[in-house]
This record gives C-alpha cells, sequence and structure tokens, in this order.
C-alpha cells in the first residue's frame, strides 16, 4: 500500500485526535455536561411542546369544524385552549387528592404512643404469638433484629431529609428552568409549520440522497410515539375509572382520590399503576386494615386483567405492534432504562417493528417480480 500526502496526514490526525481526547477526556466531558444543563430547559420544552401539540392539534380541528372555516386567531385561541387544558387537569387532580392526602397523614400522626402500646400488650398475651416469638429465638433476639432494622430506617429517613433539604434549595433554579421551557414550547408551536420547514430544508441539503430515508423513519417515529402518548393516557383513564367504580360498588374510602392517583401513575407503562396501588393502600390503613388488604386483592386483580388484556389491546393496537411485544419490549425497556426506558421502548419497538415489517415486504415484492 502506497503512503501518499493524504494517507500521511490523515494517520497524524488521527493520532492526534486520539491523544487529544486520551489527555483532555475530563474536560471535554465537563464542557458537554455544562453544555447538556444548558440546554435542558430547552430539551424539555420541547418534549412539552410535543405533548401539547396532540391536544392543541385536536382543538385547532375541532374550531375549523365548528365555524366551518380555519380564521386568523386559531393557532392562538387552539394555544391558549391546550394549555388551559393541562393546567385545569392538573388543578382537578390536586383539589381532589390534596385534601384526602392531608386528612391521612392527620390520622397517622394522631395515633397515639400509649394505643400502640396497648395493641402490643394484646398480642403478647396470645398464646399463638408466644410460640411464634419463642421460635424465632425469643424477645432479646427479635429486639435486637428491630434494633437493625430502625437504624436501617434511620438513616435511610436521614438521606431522605438531606434529599428534600438540597431539593429545596434547587427549587428557584429548577423553577426558572421550567418557565424557560415554558416560554420556548410557546415559540415551537406558535411557529411549528415555519420551524418544520427551515428543518427539513437542511435535512434535505446537507442529508442528500440520505433525506427520503431520514424522512420515512422520521414520520414512523412520529406516528408510533403519537399514538403511544394517546393510547397510554386512553388506557391510563380507563385504568382510574374501573379502580373507582370498583371502589364504589365494595365501598372502599377515598375511592376518587385512589382512582386520580392510580391512573396519573398508569402513564407510566405496566409498574406506575403499582405505584398509585402503594399510595392507595396507605390511605385505606388509616381508615381500616382489613379494607386496605381487601383494596390491594382487589386491585391486583383488577391490574392483572387490566395488563394482560385491555393494555395490549388498548397500547398496542393504536402503534401498530401486537400485544406480545408489547409486554417484551416494556420488560426490556425496564431493565435497560429504568422508568424512562419503560416510557421509550414502546413507541421505538413499534417503529423498529413498522421499518422491519416494510423491508420484507420491498424485498419479496422484488423477489417475485
Amino acid at each position: 500500500m502506497r503512503f501518499n500526502r493524504s494517507r500521511f496526514l490523515f494517520i497524524i490526525v488521527s493520532f492526534a485526535s486520539c491523544y487529544a481526547i486520551m489527555t483532555y477526556w475530563s474536560v471535554g466531558a465537563s464542557l458537554i455536561n455544562t453544555l447538556k444543563n444548558a440546554l435542558m430547559p430547552f430539551i424539555t420544552g420541547a418534549g412539552i411542546a410535543y405533548v401539547i401539540n396532540i391536544v392543541m392539534s385536536g382543538y385547532e380541528k375541532l374550531l375549523t369544524k365548528l365555524f366551518k372555516k380555519s380564521f386568523k386567531g386559531l393557532r392562538a385561541l387552539s394555544l391558549l385552549l391546550a394549555y388551559l387544558t393541562f393546567i385545569w387537569a392538573f388543578v382537578f387532580i390536586f383539589s381532589i387528592v390534596l385534601p384526602d392526602l392531608i386528612s391521612s397523614l392527620k390520622r397517622l400522626l394522631a395515633i397515639k404512643p400509649s394505643d400502640i402500646q396497648h395493641i402490643l400488650m394484646q398480642v403478647q398475651k396470645n398464646d399463638k404469638v408466644t410460640q411464634f416469638v419463642d421460635y424465632l429465638g425469643g424477645e432479646v433476639a427479635i429486639s435486637r433484629q428491630i434494633s437493625s432494622y430502625s437504624q436501617q430506617i434511620s438513616n435511610q429517613f436521614l438521606g431522605l431529609l438531606s434529599n428534600l433539604l438540597s431539593s429545596v434549595t434547587k427549587f428557584a433554579s429548577g423553577l426558572m428552568s421550567l418557565f424557560v421551557s415554558l416560554i420556548f414550547s410557546i415559540y415551537v408551536l406558535s411557529s411549528k409549520e415555519s420551524l418544520a420547514r427551515q428543518v427539513n430544508l437542511l435535512l434535505d441539503t446537507y442529508l442528500g440522497r440520505f433525506a427520503k430515508s431520514f424522512h420515512y423513519v422520521r414520520e414512523i417515529l412520529h406516528r408510533r410515539f403519537r399514538g403511544f402518548f394517546v393510547s397510554q393516557t386512553l388506557e391510563a383513564m380507563i385504568l382510574g375509572t374501573l379502580t373507582t367504580i370498583g371502589m364504589w360498588i365494595f365501598k372502599l374510602p377515598y375511592a376518587p382520590t385512589i382512582g386520580i392517583v392510580i391512573a396519573f401513575t398508569a402513564l407510566i407503562p405496566v409498574v406506575g399503576a403499582y405505584i398509585g396501588v402503594t399510595v392507595g393502600t396507605i390511605l385505606i390503613l388509616t381508615q381500616s386494615v382489613n379494607q386496605a388488604i381487601f383494596f390491594l386483592i382487589f386491585v391486583i386483580i383488577l391490574q392483572q386483567f387490566e395488563g394482560n388484556l385491555i393494555y395490549p389491546r388498548v397500547v398496542g393496537g393504536s402503534i401498530g405492534l401486537p400485544g406480545m411485544w408489547v409486554l417484551l419490549s416494556i420488560t426490556v425497556g425496564g431493565a435497560l432504562g429504568s422508568i424512562l426506558g419503560m416510557l421509550l421502548a414502546v413507541p421505538l419497538a413499534a417503529t423498529f417493528y413498522q421499518l422491519i415489517k416494510d423491508q420484507v415486504v420491498n424485498i419479496q415484492v422484488r423477489k417475485n417480480r
């Protein structure tokens, strides 16, 4: 192989680049991290704009049908209605949930130590409990174990308090970032057509013959993510409604509050509802232990029914992904990326499924020619 001037320069530049990366890796990582933190409010704003746009587009279609034509202030009115819808939803949720949470906390704080001591005295008088205690090694061993657990819980609680204090100190900066994200989302939504034209022009200019393939993949990604967000919200509302109705039928307390909590947490695929169940169980425990156990059994059965029958059909059917692959993608996404992985796994899996499906069809068509 002959070395000409261009190849020699390529080798020198490659070695110099590798040396610079190895030497200044920490500096580069710090700069990238700083850039990421600076851009995060705008990335968040773009994500907010994407979700708000789903509702805003619905209002635009509805207002166009009502007025039989498009009008000058259609975009501004639809944008305002979309943001007001989300604000109303959050206010409605917190106006129902917060009073019950405060009431439950008051009940927990109102428990007197003498009441707990009385319960423990009654338990100690039980012969079966005494035999069980002896089987575990006696009161001394149990006391040591409880002391050990108490120390662990205390350490965890202190860590939680320190994290809470650090979060409070970051509240102002977080609030400012949220404000910047909201303003940026409004700018994006108010001029989304012109932004789309500019981005498409840049992509067509610099990607050349690959631009068509890029637009094809981007369009599938958009359809799958949009369908996922809409269907996931619908599925969460179904689960919350079924939970509320079931609790009303069985006369369990805090039915609207727990239904809303479960619906809200169910926006996280599959596992989110279990977070809501934990909160609901704690709420009902302040009223009755037996009702809390019954509620736990009821919701576990309901979630098994909903997760295996309703969820794959509602979410999978809306994004063109069979139910079996929905469950598989959620499992893999959760293992790789926790909650964020679960949120992204289903639409990404649906996109890959559609790309592979189209590719197989094209190959079969070419073979049959």
